[in-house]
């Protein structure tokens, strides 16, 4: 059995994906919402739990996929630092935003989706079944 491994586009591509989801997430969160769209949409008591759900699910799943990546470590330990800046910074730059306000509460629950997606990786890694190779059959 061989052990399986992904080609060095394939590796790239999947990178090119991760950071091309960063910059439309950064494009998301520094956009001026359309409040009655939003409440078209979702009710308006479910309209801050559904918010702050999205700030820790997709850091978190950034954050799985920077560490489930074939990367060096210290490329790795860069995502995770810019994941970080990003979370800071968006919240920053929110305040000159029509109709948003930056808030450390947010960037809190960013920071938190970040480690909760490295809580995954780490579990994951402890049972054997993440950072290994699978056996082709």
């Amino acid at each position: 059995m061989r052990p399986f491994s992904l080609s060095k586009q394939t590796v790239l591509l999947w990178w090119a994906c991760w950071w091309l989801f960063l910059v439309l997430w950064t494009i998301g969160l520094l956009r001026p919402e359309p409040i009655q769209l939003q409440h078209h949409l979702i009710s308006p008591s479910l309209g801050w739990i559904t918010a702050k759900g999205l700030h820790l699910g997709v850091y978190a799943l950034l954050a799985l996929f920077a560490s489930l990546l074939p990367s060096s470590p210290s490329f790795k330990l860069f995502c995770f630092i810019i994941l970080m800046m990003h979370a800071f910074a968006t919240e920053f730059l929110q305040q000159w935003v029509k109709e948003r306000t930056g808030s450390l509460s947010d960037v809190a629950i960013d920071l938190l989706g970040v480690a909760l997606g490295l809580g995954v990786w780490k579990l994951t890694c402890s049972f054997g079944t993440a950072g290994k190779r699978v056996p082709s059959r």
